[in-house]
């Protein structure tokens, strides 16, 4: 049967498709399809953090620039040791020439925005004669907020000493910096005894001992018990940097004491009253016991007051039973409100760890603690 043009041409395309098929499934290697553009792509991504660094600012005594710029070139050297990019002071004058004068949330956010940079470090030094306080702060730049600062001082010493301390606050800041890709902030709380409840601006997150991801930046953290004194501390947590705290939870003196010691209570208040009242009804004046059937000195009436009279006895005893019969049931009753605050509040963090399916708009979602 004789073969047309456009048959054959179809055969010969088949032909191709099965041997480039066949040859890929033999390890022989296929050229991938390029860009449509032309170009090559390098397997590179532009970095995750990029911290542009502001000019030195000196505040006090005037420094020599050849000073200025030896700290400035301490800093900017001690920042290029980590793992992403770093936008000299000079280039971001360029780009933003007030970033001099920048020190507001707002303007550092805008140097964020002309450089591109995730986060601006802005470094303050403070000089006195031969005294120097230093201040570099690293603040987010999306929005300008402070996340973090390393501060230091020298007395009586010289642009050396100053840039060693430039050279301790650039590595604490690099740290921070090289942590950044690793993750979302961690906190990780422990206490003791354990099952304290973990408050993060006043967002109950769970119990101790507690390990979960919370928002960057400053927030306060506190933890209380039942029973032991609320401690809080304010922290500032960090992106990829796990943050560790550690609680002594002290008792609260408390004013009842447990539960059995309200019923003792109750026994006691209760043969109070029965002795108040066996008393009572002794000292009546139609009972006329003797003790042994004798009385020292009769009463014209033939009573014996001086053995019989139960006054002050009754009076004691009464006061004393209802006294104690009153601090059972207080004891009892504030025993039944911790055993309910107890159980809502393990009823909320059970709540809390379940976990939670929902359906959205092109979404399919699960919350909860796994």
């Amino acid at each position: 049967m004789p073969v047309g043009p456009r048959r054959f041409s179809w055969m010969l395309r088949l032909a191709a498709l099965v041997a480039a098929i066949g040859m890929g499934g033999m390890g022989v290697p296929v050229l991938a399809a390029q860009p449509a553009d032309g170009s090559e792509s390098t397997g590179k991504e532009a970095p995750a953090t990029k911290a542009a660094i502001l000019p030195l600012v000196v505040e006090g005594d005037e420094m020599p620039e050849a000073d200025r710029q030896q700290l400035t070139g301490r800093l900017v050297e001690g920042l290029e040791r980590g793992d992403f990019e770093v936008v000299p002071p000079d280039q971001v004058v360029a780009k933003a020439p007030g970033a001099a004068s920048c020190q507001d949330a707002g303007c550092l956010a805008s140097i964020g925005d002309a450089t591109g940079a995730t986060h601006v470090v802005r470094a303050v030094v403070k000089v006195d004669d031969r005294d120097y306080e230093l201040r570099v702060i690293l603040a987010n730049g999306e929005d300008g907020v402070e996340i973090a600062a390393a501060e230091d001082s020298c007395q009586i010493c010289g642009v050396a000493e100053v840039g060693d301390l430039i050279d301790a606050a650039a590595a604490t800041l690099r740290t921070k910096l090289d942590a950044l890709s690793q993750g979302p902030a961690t906190l990780v709380v422990a206490s003791n005894p354990v099952g304290a409840r973990v408050y993060i601006d006043g967002e109950l997150k769970g119990t101790t001992p507690f390990n979960g991801p919370v928002l960057p930046g400053k927030q306060v953290l506190r933890i209380s018990m039942d029973g032991f004194i609320t401690v809080e501390r304010e922290v500032t947590f960090v992106e990829g940097i796990e943050e560790q705290q550690s609680f002594e939870l002290e008792k609260v003196p408390s004013r009842l004491p447990a539960r059995p010691w309200g019923w003792v209570s109750i026994g006691g208040g209760i043969a109070g009253l029965g002795t108040a009242a066996v008393f009572t009804y002794l000292g009546q004046a139609e009972v006329n016991y003797r003790l042994g059937g004798s009385c020292p000195q009769e009463d014209p009436q033939g009573e014996c007051p001086e053995i019989w009279n139960t006054e002050a006895i009754v009076l004691g005893t009464a006061i004393a039973g209802a006294a104690l019969t009153t601090l059972g049931v207080a004891i009892l009753l504030n025993s039944s409100r911790r055993e309910k605050k107890k159980v809502e509040a393990s009823t909320e963090a059970t709540a809390r760890r379940r976990v939670r399916f929902g359906v959205g708009p092109g979404s399919v979602s699960l919350r909860g603690r796994f």
